[in-house]
């Protein structure tokens, strides 16, 4: 059995997932959650609550391979010099917290490597496809997240590509 903690680190949250794969191939979703630091707090404060999301989730799970999904340098019309160096501070401190927790670096995935290995036709899934697309691998509904007047919250997505992190990590095995 092989078992990973995928992450996803966007500016607004951070979201996990714990996937396992049995001896016949068969992915589980065993945990899935996500934690939104606080937009009043500070830089390094966030960082530091950040740090302690990350360590409670790695002593949950107790599962030695990692992975995160590796920041994008420049997505087109979508994002500013501020949002990506946010974004690079936030995810190498999740990677940072990972190896001083473990020992041991987590595995960094490019989007379009993450994209590729779920992928069920020649067709890239857009970023709205991703939670149902994940959910033909994982043996149970997506755990979507809903605003409370009604209506799917952002943090769904991030939560689907934390699984889709996790998804191709796992599937990258089969091929070794």
């Amino acid at each position: 059995m092989n078992q990973i903690l995928s992450f996803d680190a966007s500016t607004t949250t951070i979201a996990f997932a714990h996937l396992i794969k049995d001896d016949n191939g068969k992915i589980n979703l065993l945990a899935c959650d996500h934690y939104n630091p606080s937009k009043k707090l500070d830089l390094f404060p966030k960082l530091s609550k950040v740090q302690d999301f990350i360590k409670s989730t790695l002593n949950s799970t107790n599962c030695e391979d990692t992975a995160i999904e590796d920041i994008i340098l420049h997505m087109n019309k979508f994002t500013t010099a501020q949002t990506i160096s946010t974004l690079a501070i936030l995810n190498r401190t999740v990677g940072l917290t990972i190896f001083n927790e473990t020992g041991k670096a987590p595995e960094l995935l490019n989007v379009m490597k993450i994209r590729h290995s779920i992928k069920l036709t020649k067709v890239l899934p857009k970023k709205e496809e991703i939670p149902a697309l994940v959910e033909t691998y994982i043996n149970c509904p997506f755990p979507y997240v809903y605003k409370k007047k009604g209506g799917i919250a952002n943090e769904s997505m991030d939560r689907a590509d934390a699984i889709a992190v996790g998804l191709c990590y796992l599937k990258s095995l089969w091929i070794n």
